[in-house]
């Protein structure tokens, strides 16, 4: 199935200037700084307080949403598990809500993820002025499996438990590091 066929697509929050950073303001808004492109997730607590100037046309983001990023010479897709209210997606996104009861997010957010769309994008790929452009019509052109719900949910489960064990396997890479750093300093100090 065709992407715009199981999921909404939309553009992300396009502002007429500069963004002044507010404490009192009245939304948050996620930007590229806040995305991790190599986990594949996002930072929730420096996200910046601003009053946008709203249209008709801008989400306010929720849990299960994808953010797609259009923009730049990697497309990737991070999906929304935790989100502030009234958070809006900087204009970089595409922000995908499913609207099918045939797929489920986490198994799109993965797929979106994976080989065939990235060769699909290189090849239907527009150029911006300085860097690559996913097109709307592109994206929502992409053909989506749609295996049964069952194999979507696995799925979707093991793409969590795999970045759980990434995250683990850093974190025990920077301890060890930290301790053959500290033994070797002190092997040098004692010498």
């Amino acid at each position: 199935m065709k992407l715009g066929s199981i999921a909404k697509v939309q553009s992300g929050h396009i502002s007429r200037g500069k963004i002044e950073p507010r404490e009192d303001g009245t939304h948050f808004l996620l930007q590229a700084r806040e995305v991790d492109a190599e986990r594949l997730t996002y930072w929730k607590d420096t996200l910046i307080r601003f009053n946008p100037a709203l249209s008709r046309k801008d989400w306010i983001l929720k849990k299960g949403d994808i953010l797609f990023m259009a923009r730049g010479a990697r497309n990737f897709s991070v999906i929304l598990k935790d989100v502030p209210e009234a958070a809006l997606a900087a204009a970089c996104f595409f922000i995908i809500r499913v609207s099918s009861e045939k797929i489920v997010p986490g198994f799109l957010g993965w797929y979106l993820n994976q080989s065939p769309v990235e060769k699909y994008l290189r090849t239907h790929t527009g150029r911006g002025v300085h860097m690559p452009v996913v097109r709307r019509a592109a994206l929502e052109n992409i053909d989506i499996p749609v295996p049964p719900l069952e194999i979507q949910n696995k799925i979707a489960e093991l793409d969590v438990l795999m970045r759980k064990e990434q995250e683990l396997l850093d974190k025990l890479a920077r301890k060890r590091n930290e301790l053959v750093t500290s033994a070797c300093l002190k092997t040098i100090e004692g010498s």
